[in-house]
């Protein structure tokens, strides 16, 4: 496919052909300058609505996994490909195109502390373009699926830490992507905490989502039964 078919948003909103395997990767490897290698020869397939877990230790690759797929990262060789598009080396404007089918939960948050909780969540559809009545009928049904109305007013900065994580979930969720990445979304969290993450997100998953969660909490992959993709210095050993 040429560039003048990424340039055209038909092109994006139809013309990725989605079967049953929704992202797959083949043989990628990620090197930081001089030589780090933070992932060495990955393959795997994600299939559409599958819930699975990145499993590792802090600087297993976790994080470097999870920003290749979202397009932050590009890998420094293999294939990656969304349906039948193979995106490892698509153009930074056409990944902005693909990116808008994906959410991303980042560990740190990523919020502006100065904005209250509404705008956080509104700012992540501004950027999408959708307009504004739109923008804000869906913004106050998420918040409010995930008992944040009371606080939709209210500054970032004001609020506990798993009240930021769900107004994460939240500018995540309401792009209402295929395809949601969460990097150690339960990681600053209690574990009655670190449970209610989860169970929004498997909500989220029942409704169609498919998920990929990256943690290092071993205690949580074992009371699910997900698949798991156990990363090590940068190797797959399982998946």
């Amino acid at each position: 496919m040429g560039d003048l078919q990424y340039n055209s948003p038909k092109f994006w909103g139809k013309g990725i052909a989605l079967g049953r395997v929704l992202l797959r990767l083949e043989k990628v490897s990620k090197i930081y300058p001089p030589s780090i290698a933070a992932l060495k020869n990955i393959s795997f397939e994600l299939e559409r609505g599958e819930f699975i877990f990145v499993t590792g230790p802090s600087g297993a690759g976790k994080s470097t996994l999870l920003k290749l797929i979202f397009g932050l990262e590009r890998p420094s060789s293999g294939r990656m490909f969304y349906g039948d598009l193979d995106y490892a080396r698509l153009h930074r404007r056409h990944l902005v195109h693909l990116r808008r089918r994906m959410g991303f939960i980042f560990q740190d948050f990523r919020l502006l502390p100065e904005k209250t909780v509404f705008e956080n969540v509104y700012l992540g559809l501004e950027v999408l373009g959708v307009s504004g009545s739109v923008a804000r009928e869906r913004v106050e049904r998420i918040l409010k699926r995930l008992g944040l109305a009371a606080r939709q007013n209210q500054k970032v900065k004001t609020l506990s830490g798993g009240e930021m994580q769900r107004v994460a979930i939240a500018r995540a969720v309401v792009r209402e992507p295929e395809l949601l990445l969460a990097d150690e979304p339960t990681g600053n969290l209690d574990p009655e905490r670190s449970q209610e993450i989860l169970r929004i997100l498997e909500e989220l998953n029942a409704e169609g989502i498919t998920v990929v969660l990256a943690t290092h909490d071993e205690s949580l992959v074992r009371e699910r039964h997900r698949r798991v993709i156990a990363l090590q210095e940068g190797r797959l050993f399982h998946a």
